[in-house]
């Protein structure tokens, strides 16, 4: 993958953006361009997808996504391995910088919105907004890969190198702050001592589930109340 200027692509993609939303020269700036995407170094060797069981993506092929609040659309694809967007015109795919003035992604079938949050860790990046407002709900999508095990011997066979989705994580971000939810109502409550009883007797009252993205769609409603 190489990195040029294509302004006459974004232009096209990105007409209509709000200046507070993104910059056409900040993209323009940064954008990856590729024919195809279909490696990735991996230390000192490369990964090749087509040479892997399983996909990188939360959806194999390219799905278009309305751009920020604009009605402007792009086909798009989320890779859950590299925590990156790729765009596609035509043939020529390209990488979005991972930037957090970048509009959010709204996938135009599904409803799903893709957002890009910094929290000054490990999961800063791409995640599925599942609830805005003060608080927002959010679930990180993660595509772990596992190298091929060679054969040991003749009598036991290898396994191939192999993309494995895990299981989705979830947070709470606030103006202040970014936590997991873990299944404890009692624990998430603590993040919210001042209204932590109000938590745990709606969290009880409507039997929600922690790992349960409805229950958690609920969940910030009530929180954002």
């Amino acid at each position: 993958m190489k990195t040029i200027f294509s302004s006459i692509f974004l232009l096209s993609v990105m007409v209509g953006l709000q200046a507070q939303q993104i910059s056409l020269g900040e993209i323009s700036r940064t954008a990856k361009f590729g024919k195809l995407i279909d490696e990735q170094n991996n230390g000192s060797t490369k990964i090749k997808y087509s040479d892997i069981k399983g996909i990188p993506y939360y959806y194999p092929e390219f799905i278009n996504a309305r751009i920020g609040d604009t009605s402007t659309s792009a086909p798009i694809r989320y890779n859950s391995f590299l925590d990156t967007v790729e765009i596609v015109n035509n043939e020529d795919v390209y990488q979005l910088p991972k930037d957090d003035s970048n509009p959010y992604l709204t996938f135009t079938t599904t409803k799903e919105k893709l957002v890009f949050v910094k929290t000054d860790d490990l999961y800063s990046g791409y995640f599925f907004e599942l609830s805005d407002g003060k608080y927002r709900i959010l679930k990180k999508v993660i595509t772990k890969y596992q190298p091929a095990e060679p054969a040991p011997n003749s009598m036991i066979a290898g396994s191939p190198a192999t993309f494995i989705p895990q299981k989705p994580l979830y947070f709470i971000r606030t103006e202040n702050g970014f936590f997991k939810i873990n299944k404890s109502a009692k624990e998430l409550a603590n993040h919210f001592p001042e209204k932590a009883k109000e938590i745990t007797d709606f969290i009880d009252k409507h039997n929600i589930k922690l790992n349960k993205e409805e229950d958690l769609t609920k969940l910030g409603s009530f929180l954002n109340q």
